[in-house]
């Protein structure tokens, strides 16, 4: 097997995709304040007049229900890229460690 070839193209997909995994990483951080930011708008906009009433009026709005749909896509792309990540790191030690054990005379 070509492990350095390997290494190399692992080296280079976390270098490749650092800023977009960086992008949806800070994404991902901030979605709860989004969501408790929108909730609050969407219920000081319900006619409701509970505040049990106006929280479902904002979570069963289309806006709302949109904000979920866009936060479930961002945790999707962001534990995509974060386990190709994980597994380029785990590629690269490989590497290391043959690398080390052929020095060595173990292999």
């Amino acid at each position: 097997m070509d492990y350095l070839a390997k290494a190399e193209k692992a080296l280079d997909y976390l270098a490749e995709s650092e800023s977009e995994w960086a992008q949806y990483k800070a994404l991902l951080k901030f979605q709860p304040e989004r969501h408790k930011a929108i909730l609050a708008r969407l219920m000081s906009k319900s006619l409701e007049t509970t505040e049990a009433g106006r929280k479902r009026d904002a979570e069963q709005s289309e806006a709302f229900q949109e904000l979920l749909d866009e936060s479930t896509e961002i945790a999707e792309q962001f534990y995509r890229m974060d386990s190709k990540r994980l597994r380029a790191e785990h590629t690269i030690e490989m590497y290391r460690s043959v690398n080390s054990a052929l020095k060595r005379g173990n292999i």
